[in-house]
């Protein structure tokens, strides 16, 4: 049974890295026909609300909400947490191509991984540290030359990557404190209210304005359904099964992803170094893969 547990983990946060590296493609689709970054997020966030509320609505009711302190911490993890990595993501794809952000973006597995050590006491299995160092390596193979890009988008997707990392390790403690469809709906709430809030304001300097035809709704619609309510969906429910540093190290398939989906249709390249990064990365993931399987088949209960 934890054997099967731990395989549908690693299933479940690859099918959350394919469905986030393939959004890049509909954001850049959104951005061509006029929308701006917090327009856009905005948009996101309004159809997700509406999504997964129709959905929890369809599987439990009204009924079952958490208590106040976890209802306001899962909130606070999207209007803070959220909030901020989706500025800085959606920012620094404006100023740099998709696959050269998500390598810069993907060295945050090792933050994850001692902040977990830090402030929860969380020691990582051995066998996640030649993972680390594989996947890690592999997404710095995977960089094109970084003084090509803005110097601005590289400062701000270093700050996603920060937020993220904290955003995912809070979110492991939170999150289990209540049903999955609960959760994500809280937690999208609050990444809805900042963004709502900054839409409404609509401060000097800052373009806050809706998708303005069909078809950046249309990109709007796939970010929210796909590349939102369903990847991070895939992703707790992954999250929950192995734990956050495993989905971590696993989630930097992603980086393939979104390094494929460019170079098909985006007119991004792919270099030598490249290939070997994606090598080194899916090297990590496998046999993070297989060891994990064999560990906790190791400690399940033997049978005559």
């Amino acid at each position: 049974m934890r054997n099967n547990r731990a395989l549908a983990g690693v299933i479940f946060a690859l099918t959350s890295s394919t469905l986030y590296g393939i959004t890049p493609v509909f954001v850049h689709m959104a951005y061509d026909r006029g929308a701006d970054p917090f327009g856009l997020m905005t948009a996101r966030y309004a159809i997700s609300l509406v999504v997964l509320l129709a959905v929890r609505f369809a599987r439990v009711g009204l009924r079952n909400w958490p208590d106040r302190k976890t209802s306001t911490q899962l909130f606070l993890l999207g209007a803070l947490g959220l909030y901020l990595n989706g500025v800085c993501v959606f920012s620094a794809m404006e100023r740099m191509d998709s696959g050269l952000m998500m390598v810069i973006f993907y060295h945050y597995p090792i933050v994850v991984v001692f902040l977990g050590w830090w402030f929860y006491g969380q020691r990582p299995a051995r066998v996640i540290w030649p993972c680390l160092v594989a996947t890690i390596g592999g997404v710095a193979l995977t960089a094109s030359d970084v003084s090509s890009a803005q110097s601005s988008g590289v400062l701000i997707i270093l700050a996603g990557a920060l937020v993220y990392s904290v955003y995912q390790v809070i979110g492991a403690r939170v999150m289990p404190r209540t049903d999955l469809l609960t959760g994500l709906w809280i937690v999208f709430a609050g990444a809805g209210f900042s963004f709502a809030t900054m839409w409404l304001l609509d401060p000097p300097g800052i373009e806050s304005t809706m998708p303005a035809n069909a078809i950046a709704w249309m990109a709007a619609g796939e970010i929210a359904v796909i590349g939102t309510v369903m990847a991070m969906g895939a992703f707790f429910a992954g999250m929950k099964r192995i734990g956050a540093s495993n989905s971590a190290v696993i989630q930097t398939f992603e980086v393939i992803v979104t390094i494929g989906m460019g170079i098909a249709f985006l007119n991004e390249s792919l270099t030598g170094r490249q290939v070997l990064g994606t090598v080194c990365i899916l090297g990590g993931v496998a046999v993070l893969a297989r060891a994990e399987s064999r560990r906790e088949a190791a400690m399940s209960p033997q049978v005559p």
